[in-house]
């Protein structure tokens, strides 16, 4: 049986043994998919050693492991090279190879919305994993990137490429996109959002990366004004299946896979 995981912390909120569970069945693949739930980023040397022993051949990574998961592994792929942060990782003749499969489920999530985003101004909402993972996809599309940060000394030494704001700057600030990559919102804490209605009013179109709940308030602010919005389960799910593409080596059709979920997963 092939053993495959994910790797977060405090992660009960997760989707994605359904999703992989999914391409098993569809795909007659005898695997496993396992959540392991870290509680301390020293920890994962060893627990990384113990997945060896296992014989795994992938795992994902998730909040808050994205970008510390770097320091223990043998090879970076290009794009992670680039993004500084990485979401899937290879099991492969003893060697940990790194990879982002977020950048690619972000270019299929701005396809579904049918974003041009060439000139575009977006402003993106937080600065971890997931963050870097949008500027990279948006810049390589041609978009003109800003990124809110709660403390923007610490991370201007770490984003390039980028215009930075402070969340006192976002009561000024209109755009085309608008992208909440924090994780604020996340179930159980349903009934926070990370900005306020009348910041979403100067957007045209607004992404959560949050698949759960389906609808968060800061969603249900851009619903509320009329805003053509996304969750982030387009993107769960594209980054899941491309990551059982690496890890396989085979590919898989996306929007199958898709369309047997959607209704799995909102029931």
């Amino acid at each position: 049986m092939k053993k495959f995981g994910l790797l977060g912390k405090n992660i009960s909120y997760t989707f994605s043994p359904t999703l992989h569970s999914k391409i098993f069945e569809l795909y007659n693949i005898n695997a496993q998919y396992k959540v392991y739930d870290l509680k301390e980023e020293n920890l994962i040397k060893e627990f990384l050693q113990n997945l060896k022993q296992e014989n795994i051949l992938g795992i994902n990574v998730t909040t808050p492991y994205k970008t510390s998961i770097l320091k223990f592994v043998d090879i970076l792929s290009p794009e992670v090279q680039s993004i500084g942060a990485a979401n899937c990782i290879k099991f492969e003749n003893g060697k940990l190879i790194a990879y982002n499969t977020d950048y690619f489920g972000l270019i299929k999530t701005f396809e579904k919305m049918g974003l041009i985003l060439k000139n575009k101004k977006v402003v993106i909402l937080g600065t971890g994993g997931a963050s870097k993972a949008c500027i990279k996809a948006l810049s390589d599309l041609g978009a003109i990137i800003y990124v809110v940060s709660r403390n923007i000394i610490n991370v201007e030494n770490e984003l390039k490429n980028v215009f930075l704001l402070s969340y006192n700057d976002l009561e000024k600030t209109s755009g085309y996109l608008l992208i909440n990559a924090t994780p604020v919102g996340t179930t159980p804490n349903i009934n926070t959002s990370p900005v306020k209605k009348n910041i979403i009013q100067n957007f045209d179109f607004v992404l959560d990366l949050i698949y759960n709940p389906k609808e968060t308030l800061f969603l249900k602010y851009a619903k509320d004004l009329g805003k053509t919005f996304e969750n982030g389960l387009y993107m769960l799910i594209s980054q899941g299946i491309k990551s059982q593409e690496v890890w396989n080596e085979r590919e898989f059709n996306y929007e199958q896979i898709y369309n047997e979920l959607i209704n799995t997963i909102y029931k």
